[in-house]
């Protein structure tokens, strides 16, 4: 790797950074993955990813022996010196823990990664201080997962970590089965339904009384198709056109219209009980009832 690429790959450090510890892992990584295993190397590799007052708190860690050769700090010495230096104590650390939080599209697996590596830092005095209920709040954004953790009351972090993790899976796997059906309705599988019914229905939903068809109770299906048989011999329910209603003229006594769409008017009535065609009973029954004015 080329000097100048190493030099924009390098983590920076800055005066009111709080994170010395995730500093110190990516820098360590980094250097691992250059080859770079000299103490001088990497002690000079740090000093650039610093500036200012910190900058002048590594050199300082060079120390140079009776030899009159230079020692140069170790990893651990130097990541303890900066932390110093920024006034970062156990208590800042514990506190920092407790209000972690999830990122939004973090998996739980990658969060309880960088959890458990801010909790190893700690010393174990203050490994203490660090509850199940601080993990439970930092998945709060996760309820299926805290619900789990809280439900099988985990008493250690590990088993916290391993049923966050389970939750997660359990969801993932549900999530794809869901997915798997829908490509499938969208695909045509489900060709028992006819293009008319595939209006984009989840497949669960589109089942209705019309071509929904209980294939484990036989009984019921008999039921139904009794019942049908039944229904198609009542004429009310019948679909063709064979019944049909009749209208009957209360002014004329004739069939095939009302009394509104009579072609005949009084006059012409008369003219027609002259001739025979209408009986003088039936109209004067007419008159009675109140059906033609008198």
């Amino acid at each position: 790797m080329k000097i100048l690429e190493l030099e924009e790959l390098l983590p920076r450090l800055d005066e009111d950074a709080r994170d010395v510890d995730i500093w110190a892992e990516e820098f360590t990584r980094l250097m691992k993955l250059a080859g770079i295993n000299n103490p001088a190397s990497i002690h000079t590799w740090a000093t650039e990813c610093v500036e200012g007052k910190l900058r002048g708190v590594l050199q300082d860690l060079v120390k140079v022996n009776e030899d009159e050769e230079e020692e140069f700090p170790s990893m651990k010495k130097i990541k303890e010196a900066l932390e110093e230096a920024l006034e970062i104590t156990p208590q800042d650390k514990c506190k920092r823990l407790q209000r972690l939080k999830i990122k939004r599209g973090e998996s739980i697996k990658n969060f309880n990664w960088r959890y458990k590596k801010l909790y190893n830092n700690l010393p174990r005095l203050y490994q203490s201080f660090i509850t199940v209920e601080d993990y439970t709040e930092s998945i709060s954004y996760r309820p299926f997962g805290r619900a789990q953790v809280i439900t099988q009351r985990c008493v250690d972090l590990e088993d916290a970590f391993g049923e966050a993790e389970l939750a997660e899976r359990a969801e993932e796997r549900k999530e794809t089965n869901e997915t798997v059906m829908s490509t499938l309705y969208t695909r045509g599988v489900y060709s028992n339904f006819s293009q008319s019914n595939r209006t984009g229905k989840h497949p669960f939903r589109q089942f209705s009384a019309n071509n929904y068809i209980e294939v484990n109770n036989p009984k019921r299906n008999m039921r139904s198709r009794t019942n049908d048989k039944l229904l198609n011999k009542n004429p009310k329910y019948e679909t063709n056109n064979t019944y049909k209603r009749t209208y009957k003229c209360f002014r004329c006594n004739q069939e095939g219209h009302g009394v509104k769409q009579c072609p005949y008017s009084f006059k012409e009535l008369a003219e027609l009980e002259e001739k025979g065609q209408i009986s003088k009973e039936s109209l004067n029954s007419q008159m009675e009832e109140g059906k033609l004015p008198l």
